[in-house]
């Protein structure tokens, strides 16, 4: 019995004590890692609305500022290729996505595919609306109002804004 008392080792308490501190701290660090690469996602799909919202303002804002006749159909110029010189109005696609309508029932996509990632689309705001711009012909300024969301449905950015027609009065 001395000799077993006396020699050097691990015995299995310590072992298993041992092995439950780094299980601990491997469910630990895998819960950390979980919460960070939701937290990026999170973070980078927000990233992804901000950026998409702002670039489909500025491509809606620059088509209206400079937009000829505002009639029942929108007149854009340099879209299409009917007689009159070309023309149409914005929709939103079945798809989400902003498109331009021509007055001779053809389709051009505002931005390509790749400016909706990770399922991002375009919505109108408020229920039961089909167009999301008005235009005021007494004071020449078009509202434009969409939401941007997510693949689930749920809206992450809303926005509204005011666009001067340049042309207004030119036909």
């Amino acid at each position: 019995m001395k000799k077993l008392r006396g020699s050097r080792g691990v015995t299995l308490t310590e072992t298993l004590c041992t092995v439950l501190i780094v299980l601990l701290i491997s469910a630990m660090l895998a819960v950390g890692v979980r919460f960070a690469v939701r937290t990026y996602r999170e973070s980078m799909e927000l990233s992804e609305t901000e950026l998409l919202c702002s670039t489909l303002t500025a491509a809606i804002s620059d088509k209206l500022r400079y937009s000829g006749e505002v009639g029942q159909n929108m007149f854009i110029q340099g879209v299409g290729t009917t007689d009159s010189g070309g023309g149409g109005s914005f929709a939103i696609s079945d798809d989400g996505e902003v498109v331009i309508q021509t007055t001779d029932s053809k389709e051009f996509r505002l931005l390509g595919s790749a400016s909706y990632p990770q399922g991002l689309r375009v919505r109108t705001t408020g229920t039961g609306e089909t167009d999301f711009i008005s235009y005021s012909a007494k004071t020449g300024i078009f509202t434009v109002s969409f939401a941007i969301a997510d693949a689930q449905g749920n809206i992450l950015k809303e926005t509204c804004f005011d666009v001067k027609r340049i042309n207004a009065g030119k036909k």
